[in-house]
C-alpha cells in the first residue's frame, strides 16, 4: 500500500472562514457574473459546491439560468465517507481565496 500523500490528510487552511462563500467566475465566458463555481463552507466545516453556466445575462435579463445542484461533502464527524474529497475541495476553497486576493491587487 503506498503512502497517503500529506495533501490528503485532514488540515484546515489558513484564512478559510466558515460560513463563507468562496466564489471563482469562468475564464472564458459568464465575465458579467453569469459563469461561477461556488464552494461554501458551513459553520460546522462541511462543504457545498454549486456551478452556475449563463453566458447571456446582458442579453436576457429576465432569463433566469437552471445552477447544477449543490453537493454536500460531510466532515467525518457529519458522518462523511469522502474524506480526501472534502480535504481536497477546503484546498480549492483556499486556493479561490489566495487568487481572488492576488487578482484584486
Amino acid at each position: 500500500m503506498s503512502k497517503e500523500p500529506k495533501v490528503f490528510k485532514p488540515n484546515w487552511p489558513e484564512g478559510l472562514v466558515g460560513e463563507t462563500a468562496y466564489q471563482v467566475l469562468c475564464d472564458d465566458k459568464g465575465r458579467e457574473g453569469g459563469s461561477w463555481m461556488k464552494v461554501y463552507i458551513s459553520l460546522d466545516g462541511d462543504v457545498h459546491v454549486a456551478m452556475q453556466d449563463w453566458e447571456d445575462i446582458k442579453e436576457h435579463p429576465d432569463s433566469r439560468p437552471d445552477p447544477f445542484p449543490s453537493i454536500r461533502v460531510r466532515t467525518l464527524f457529519g458522518g462523511g465517507r469522502n474524506m480526501r474529497t472534502h480535504q481536497a475541495l477546503l484546498w480549492l476553497a483556499d486556493a479561490i481565496r489566495r487568487d481572488n486576493e492576488e487578482n484584486q491587487s
